[in-house]
């Protein structure tokens, strides 16, 4: 869920909004437009936690919401420890975070404002989709399909056939399922065009390790190189554990191979003609 700065990417679905713009942007038929804006940010911060919790009270007085919160180390290791006072609290390490709030679209613009006074702004991207034609094509079907629907209901007032008056009575329902899809589509993108979407991700400043400090990592090193020798010491007994058949198996056939090659060996040894005493049989 990465945006292109490296945060979440914004929710598709919940693209962030343009009111209605007038001025001096309307369309052929003189109405106002409908622009769906979404906007990224990324902000540095001195304490994540804390530009949470203001950026909470900031959404809330613009009559917002915070749809999405989510808050790592720089390690990506999830918090989920929270505070008295409900915001995310840390390990002392570095943090990030991400925000998604909705806000009304005629106060877009002041909130993005006082959310970039929180911290130094690093990035930030802005989309707009314009669906006032959308908008307009749909209003347009929906109003032709209300109208058929009143001259099926009068067609269904006057049949006196039962086979018309079940033939009208299948058309208005199919009728009536598509005013009731389109109607859902432009209440949509009404909604779309009434609020907006802004993502802030917070990142903290890293630490500069001065390369000139007192510490030269001697004590890291030695940590490191124990826990090195210890893994290695375990892989070798996984190894030796793994391959005990094997082995166990070897040493039982190699007690009586070595004691049959040393008697023919004895036998090579002794002279053409000379008989081998059992007691030298014994000993080889």
């Amino acid at each position: 869920m990465d945006s292109p700065a490296g945060g979440p990417a914004p929710d598709a679905g919940g693209g962030s909004v343009g009111m209605p713009q007038k001025d001096g942007d309307e369309d052929s038929g003189g109405g106002d437009r409908l622009i769906i804006r979404s906007k990224v940010l990324r902000l540095e911060v001195e304490s994540t936690p804390d530009a949470v919790t203001k950026i909470r009270d900031l959404a809330r007085s613009h009559e917002g919401t915070v749809t999405d919160m989510q808050v790592a180390t720089d390690t990506d290791e999830w918090l989920y420890r929270y505070g008295e006072d409900g915001a995310p609290a840390g390990d002392g390490s570095a943090l990030r975070g991400w925000v998604t709030t909705r806000v009304p679209a005629e106060t877009y613009e002041d909130f993005l404002a006082e959310v970039a006074a929180l911290g130094v702004v690093k990035f930030q991207s802005e989309a707009t989709s314009d669906v006032t034609q959308e908008h307009v094509d749909l209003s347009a079907r929906l109003d032709n399909l209300r109208a058929q629907e009143v001259r099926l209901r009068e067609f269904f007032d006057a049949a006196k056939d039962v086979k018309d008056m079940l033939a009208i009575e299948t058309e208005l329902s199919r009728v009536r399922g598509e005013i009731e899809s389109l109607d859902a589509q432009v209440t949509y993108l009404e909604r779309q065009a009434a609020m907006a979407t802004v993502t802030i991700e917070l990142v903290e400043p890293r630490a500069v390790v001065s390369p000139g400090g007192e510490s030269w990592g001697f004590g890291e090193a030695i940590t490191d190189g124990i826990r090195g020798a210890a893994g290695l010491l375990t892989g070798l007994l996984t190894l030796l554990i793994a391959t005990a058949p094997v082995w166990l198996v070897a040493l039982v056939l190699f007690f009586p191979l070595r004691a049959y090659l040393r008697r023919r060996a004895g036998r090579r040894a002794a002279p053409l003609g000379e008989p081998i005493t059992p007691a030298e049989e014994r000993s080889a």
